[in-house]
């Protein structure tokens, strides 16, 4: 068959163009472009049979099995399609070529029934409208990829992140205008989120959530009732409209299912559930293999879970319910120790891990401890080792089992240096404490904190009662001298917790800081931190 585009005309055969159910032979329906294919295919639902009167039965990595054409190279497929050996040589969309170890699951909101609104499968540059009632505490906009492009080229392979053009309250005003640039620049030199009603993280692609309020500007306003409109984009969409300059990738027929969970005021609260998943193979305090069952009797295990509900008790938060889960031998193998931080992407293997948080159907926070968080060398020298990573920021909070639906946590430390895990929390000479530490702070970040300082002294976070620490006055002399502020920087951490402790260069000991310094930190959190992360869904 030559790659050019077909007519439509009635009784299609499987594979071949439609607009609808009708251009399709008997037995056959039509997946439209709305969902992601061009020109419009005739296909049937295998899900049940797994067999199809011809072609291949082949299992989307979201929504059911369908019936494809059989091929074996591009050159059988029409215009617009490929031959995707990873799906069982068929010929589908390339955006659903995504690899057969690839999982992107689209799932359904774990948050009470009465606050989930489904708003269904929209295509990118469509403006969705949705209502918001009187007295809504909090809005989670949450978008996961039916059909969408993994990567663009803009000059450098980027991840297809989804982020709406904009998101306009009722009033007309922006709550969200993705072409408005970055904040605006402070007198110190670095950037003031703090009036901005929405401060977008990036790095969300396949899936994506957009919670609000997480600025002290849309906490001191509210959510206004009455309707909202969200014009849905992806990067792969920037491209294909010429937004930036793109070089491959660029699509206009992505598709995202997307649903709302709308929080009332008299339904917010202060407690907080915990799961954890058991990634690496570590032995515990009675050198016995940590597991599920043997979690919670094991002293270490208590003492993290104590300090961990220390700090969020500080907050007002309460954790009130924590669980441990096992994973199989082959998830153990494969994550525990080859997860890395600096390959994020959605079917990279830290994205692929969150996916096992589908063991969970409840509404809770997901923390899989493995053994280590691997680097790459070219990843940059911060100074020190990962041991945590989000999934985003926020993360997709009340989801279960996506490529986001997580953190790690390196436990490496759990069951080592524990004579002095008594008393105050003591993160220089108690192992769980820091393992706790670290889990905070990474839950944090899914609730939508920032880090109140990045590590180049000139990003700050949202929140106007968190302390900064700017790269001009709280550097040392040097690196003011040779980094602050330039383009160039070297790279090297320019604000370190320990010269972030004093009037005019704050935040060391927050949290929420970018760096964890034995000697320094100590997981305090202001009152508008805690605001944000008790008003995320997550928190019931």
């Amino acid at each position: 068959m030559n790659k050019e585009c077909q007519g439509i005309a009635a009784n299609g055969q499987l594979g071949e163009s439609c607009n609808g159910d009708p251009d399709c032979a008997t037995g056959l329906s039509c997946n439209p472009l709305g969902i992601g294919f061009p020109e419009g295919y005739c296909t049937s639902d295998c899900s049940a049979s797994g067999t199809c009167a011809s072609g291949t039965c082949t299992a989307l990595s979201s929504g059911p099995k369908v019936c494809a054409v059989t091929c074996a190279a591009d050159t059988d497929c029409r215009q617009g399609y490929v031959c995707c050996a990873a799906e069982g040589d068929v010929c589908l969309p390339a955006a659903l070529c995504a690899g057969g170890s690839c999982s992107r699951p689209v799932v359904a909101s774990a948050a009470p029934v009465a606050q989930v609104v489904a708003l269904g499968t929209h295509t990118v540059g469509e403006t969705v409208s949705f209502t918001v009632p009187a007295n809504t505490a909090s809005i989670a906009i949450l978008q996961q990829a039916k059909i969408a492009g993994l990567t663009v080229d803009s000059g450098g392979v980027t991840e297809n992140s989804v982020v709406p053009l904009t998101v306009t309250k009722p009033d007309g005003s922006k709550a969200f205008d993705f072409a408005a640039g970055p904040p605006a620049s402070s007198a110190d030199g670095g950037t003031d989120a703090t009036g901005i009603y929405y401060l977008f993280g990036g790095g969300q692609a396949s899936t994506g959530a957009l919670i609000m309020p997480n600025t002290s500007a849309s906490l001191a306003q509210g959510i206004p009732q009455g309707t909202w409109r969200m014009q849905l984009n992806d990067y792969a969409y920037d491209c294909a409209q010429g937004f930036f300059s793109c070089s491959d990738g660029g699509v206009n027929g992505d598709t995202y299912d997307i649903s709302l969970v709308v929080r009332p005021t008299t339904a917010t609260g202060t407690n907080l559930d915990v799961n954890f998943y058991i990634i690496g193979q570590e032995q515990n305090s009675s050198h016995q293999t940590f597991t599920a069952a043997n979690a919670k009797g094991d002293p270490a295990v208590q003492r993290m879970i104590q300090t961990f509900t220390s700090i969020y008790a500080g907050a007002g938060i309460t954790v009130n319910n924590v669980q441990f889960f096992d994973v199989s031998a082959a998830a153990q193998s494969e994550f525990g120790t080859n997860v890395n931080a600096d390959e994020t992407a959605p079917c990279d293997l830290l994205d692929q891990m969150f996916t096992l948080s589908n063991a969970s159907s409840t509404n809770v926070i997901n923390l899989f401890l493995v053994e280590s968080i691997r680097q790459c060398a070219n990843g940059g020298n911060t100074g020190g080792t990962v041991v945590g990573v989000d999934g985003a920021i926020p993360g997709p909070a009340t989801l279960n089992g996506t490529v986001h639906s997580g953190a790690a946590v390196s436990m490496a430390d759990l069951f080592t240096s524990t004579t002095f895990c008594s008393g105050a929390i003591n993160l220089a000479s108690c192992g769980p404490d820091k393992v706790a530490y670290i889990a905070a702070h990474e839950t944090g970040h899914f609730l939508g904190l920032f880090h109140t300082t990045e590590m180049e002294g000139q990003d700050f976070d949202p929140i106007a009662d968190t302390d900064k620490c700017p790269c001009f006055p709280c550097a040392s002399a040097t690196d003011q001298a040779n980094s602050c502020g330039k383009s160039s920087a070297s790279g090297q951490p320019l604000v370190t917790a320990a010269r972030c402790v004093r009037p005019g260069c704050g935040g060391g000991d927050n949290l929420m800081f970018w760096l964890l310094d034995e000697s320094v930190s100590k997981g305090t959190l202001t009152a508008q931190q805690g605001q944000v992360m008790k008003l995320n869904p997550a928190v019931q």
